[in-house]
């Protein structure tokens, strides 16, 4: 792994050096997330037990093993800003359920809560966004295999069913201005944004000028707005991709080869 500044501050003609850090344990799971104030969730396959992870300061926290439905679990980071705190959603991975495990970060918890979901429905994969104190993630609804967005607002800790606006990629859920962001799967030219994250959960769409679900994998957003991909044979590059110019510029990991790159990534 490593740690980059700021993507903005870089030109295309400009490399981008890494910073070697030790990844914690030999075999981790690492979730479709941004990391979440620094900090990073990840699960220990060898032990099942999910870690947080603060690879600026170096710091791990192991978490006790929850008590699930199934072996394999889908964790997910949320930060509450009014409060101040981190919590870590736990799920029983590709099981129906009506349930999930709460931990508390820095509260001297010792054991996961049990809070209730009030939707059946089922986590694929550990594909989520936390924005503005509320953790967004993919999942199926417990009858048929119609996707929808689960919301879980880390405060209160109520959850939401979220219906989505179309077929998406369900590999694209990513933050874009501030919001909740993912590509129609019969338009890839087309982001649907969710506009209310109240109980009504309006979408919007914005059509641009270039596809934008490619030969790379998305990841997310720039605070300028820029899509930023990552090549699936995990070459040491980055791809940025400006909607308003419809541009395209290179950014280059230098120091490190395509093997290592492939490993740390």
């Amino acid at each position: 792994m490593f740690v980059t500044p700021s993507i903005r501050s870089y030109s295309s003609s400009q490399p981008i050096y890494p910073y070697p850090m030790k990844v914690p344990g030999e075999h981790c799971y690492f979730s479709r997330m941004d990391s979440v104030q620094g900090l990073i969730c990840i699960v220990d396959v060898d032990s099942l037990k999910p870690l947080v992870w603060n690879p600026t300061m170096g710091q791990l926290l192991v978490l006790p093993k929850p008590k699930l439905s199934s072996r394999h679990m889908n964790v997910f980071l949320g930060y509450d800003p009014v409060q101040g705190k981190h919590k870590v959603a736990c799920f029983p991975q590709r099981k129906t359920c009506y349930v999930c495990r709460v931990f508390t970060l820095g509260s001297g918890q010792e054991s996961w809560r049990t809070v209730k979901t009030n939707f059946e429905h089922s986590v694929a994969v550990s594909s989520g966004r936390c924005i503005k104190g509320v953790i967004y993630y993919l999942a199926f609804k417990s009858q048929g295999s119609d996707a929808v967005v689960m919301s879980f607002d880390v405060r209160s800790e109520i959850f939401h069913m979220i219906e989505l606006p179309s077929i998406i990629h369900q590999d694209s859920l990513i933050t874009y201005e501030g919001r909740l962001a993912c590509i129609d799967a019969n338009n890839d030219k087309r982001l649907w944004s969710l506009e209310d994250a109240t109980d009504k959960h309006k979408w919007s769409f914005q059509d641009f000028l270039s596809p934008l679900y490619k030969m790379f994998e998305l990841q997310g957003s720039t605070h300028a707005g820029e899509f930023i991909y990552v090549p699936f044979n995990k070459s040491p590059y980055i791809e940025l991709y400006d909607p308003v110019g419809n541009s395209w510029r290179r950014l280059e990991f230098e120091g490190i080869s395509d093997d290592e790159f492939g490993q740390s990534h």
